[in-house]
């Protein structure tokens, strides 16, 4: 069981998802989709060996987009011809490196990015789908204290109160599962119970946590 170091990483769970996280930097989440028409699409390419090579999982981006396009209307509903597009115009500008977004009203071009890396840490704790890791990275969290929380299903109690981040709300992005963020600065004792998993407590030592808790397969990309 090892602390997480970084703020952007990519986490198998042990349940086999692999979580998406983001904490307080830029990022892009390259999750490909394509309606049901095939009308509808969005994604990302990665320039290799002069050539786009379509790509998902998640990026950390250390600029704004180095060219960025946008319409009002589809610039095309063929997914072939927004990759030949896109290829065209980073060969007409004789580029190396490129990550591109595209969907089918924009495309932004970066070439400042690194994927982090995967990784398959031991959860400090878990109770069904909701998983409890260590993380070591500098954060200050702003005093919004609680020391109640509910996650799919499962109450989770603290003895003292915690400082907490929520995805979507904060700067905290989970993908494709949900989660919470606490700091916390003394030891405490974590209860957590769920109907289908009973009742459990989990002890903290001080410092920063990620609850996070993985979506039904079905969901899944």
């Amino acid at each position: 069981m090892m602390a997480i170091l970084q703020r952007s990483f990519m986490l198998r769970t042990s349940d086999g998802v692999v979580e998406k996280v983001s904490i307080e930097e830029k990022f892009l989440d390259c999750a490909p989709y394509v309606s049901k028409s095939g009308l509808t699409f969005n994604g990302c390419f990665q320039l290799k060996r002069g050539e786009l090579v379509p790509v998902r999982g998640l990026f950390r981006i250390f600029n704004e987009p180095l060219y960025r396009f946008s319409s009002r209307a589809k610039f095309t509903r063929e997914l072939d011809v927004m990759k030949d597009f896109s290829l065209r115009f980073v060969r007409e500008f004789s580029m190396s490196n490129a990550l591109i977004y595209y969907d089918n009203y924009s495309v932004h071009v970066y070439d400042s990015f690194r994927r982090p890396v995967m990784l398959e840490d031991t959860p400090w704790a878990a109770q069904g789908h909701l998983f409890i890791y260590q993380l070591k990275v500098p954060i200050d969290l702003d005093d919004q204290l609680t020391t109640e929380e509910n996650i799919f299903g499962h109450k989770v109690e603290f003895t003292k109160s915690v400082k907490a981040m929520w995805d979507a709300l904060d700067g905290l992005y989970i993908s494709p599962g949900t989660g919470f963020l606490v700091q916390t600065a003394e030891d405490v004792v974590v209860k957590i119970s769920s109907p289908d998993h009973g009742e459990e407590e989990v002890s903290l030592p001080a410092g920063q946590y990620l609850f996070l808790h993985s979506p039904p397969r079905k969901n899944v990309d």
